[in-house]
C-alpha cells in the first residue's frame, strides 16, 4: 500500500465513524478534503478540518480561506519538506502536533501473544464507566460509534481500573482504522499496548481484513514497527494562532 491510499483511509478513518455520520459534512475545498463537525468527538464543539497532501502552502490558504472556516479549525498536512512549517507560520497557523501516517500488512503479521486480558465495550452501561473511568480523562466511547457495527472497542482493566484502550473502524472488507490507543502513564512499559494491540489485529486477521492503517506519535512509533507497521510519511497539524 502507498501513501495515496493510506492516506485516504486515514481520512475515512477520521471522517466515516458512527459519530461523525451524525455530527459531520465531509466536502470539497478547492484541491482538498475538508470536514465540519457540529460536535467533536472529545470536546462537542464545532470545528473544521483540511487535509492537504502534495499541494503548495499558497493554494492551501486559497482554498481555505474560500471556504470561510470556523474559528476552530486545523490544515492536516502529510508533508515535512523544508520550509514547509515556516510557510504556515508566516499564513498565521502555529503547529500543533505532528504524527506518523503507518500500515500494517496483515498477511505478514504473526500469530500475536495474549499477554493480557483484554475485554471490549458492548452495552451503553459499559460505555459510561469506562468514560468515567478513562486513564485519559476523555469520553472514548460514544454511543453513536458503540452502535456502528463496524467499530470495536477494546481496554485492558487491572484491579478495577482502566489501564489501556482503543479502537478499530473497520473500514471495509480488506481495511481498517487504529484510533485512540492510550495506556495510562503510570502503567507504561509493561506490555498493556502490545497486548492490546494484539488482540485487535487477531480479530482483524480473523475477520479477512488485509491492512491496518493508523496514525502514530513519536513515542508510539516504535511499538507499532514491532507489530509490523511501517511509516509512509509525517503529517504536521496546524491551527490558527
Amino acid at each position: 500500500m502507498n501513501a495515496e491510499i493510506a492516506w485516504a483511509l486515514f481520512i475515512a478513518g477520521f471522517t466515516d465513524t458512527g459519530h461523525a455520520r451524525r455530527h459531520a459534512t465531509r466536502f470539497r475545498a478547492g484541491p482538498l478534503s475538508a470536514v465540519r463537525f457540529d460536535a467533536g468527538e472529545l470536546t462537542g464543539t464545532a470545528f473544521a478540518e483540511f487535509f492537504v497532501r502534495a499541494c503548495d502552502p499558497a493554494e492551501v490558504m486559497a482554498a481555505v480561506d474560500a471556504a470561510r472556516p470556523p474559528a476552530r479549525h486545523y490544515l492536516t498536512v502529510l508533508e515535512d519538506r523544508s520550509g514547509l512549517r515556516e510557510a504556515y507560520g508566516h499564513a498565521g497557523y502555529r503547529l500543533d502536533d505532528t504524527e506518523t501516517l503507518m500500515v500494517c500488512d496483515l498477511a505478514a503479521v504473526p500469530a500475536p501473544v495474549l499477554e493480557y486480558e483484554v475485554t471490549m465495550v458492548r452495552t451503553g452501561e459499559e460505555a459510561v464507566w469506562h468514560n468515567a473511568n478513562d486513564p485519559q480523562g476523555r469520553p472514548w466511547v460514544l454511543l453513536d460509534n458503540l452502535a456502528d457495527s463496524r467499530m470495536a472497542h477494546y481496554a485492558i482493566v487491572r484491579d478495577g481500573q482502566l489501564v489501556a484502550r482503543g479502537r478499530n473502524l473497520h473500514l471495509d472488507a480488506a481495511h481498517s482504522y487504529v484510533s485512540r490507543v492510550y495506556v495510562a502513564e503510570a502503567q507504561r512499559g509493561q506490555g498493556l499496548a502490545r497486548a492490546l494491540m494484539a488482540r485487535l489485529l487477531a480479530d482483524d486477521i480473523a475477520r479477512g481484513a488485509r491492512w491496518s492503517v493508523l496514525t502514530a506519535s513519536h513515542m508510539g512509533e516504535p511499538l507499532y514497527i514491532r507489530l509490523g507497521y511501517r511509516p509512509l510519511g509525517t503529517i504536521l497539524i496546524f491551527e490558527p494562532v
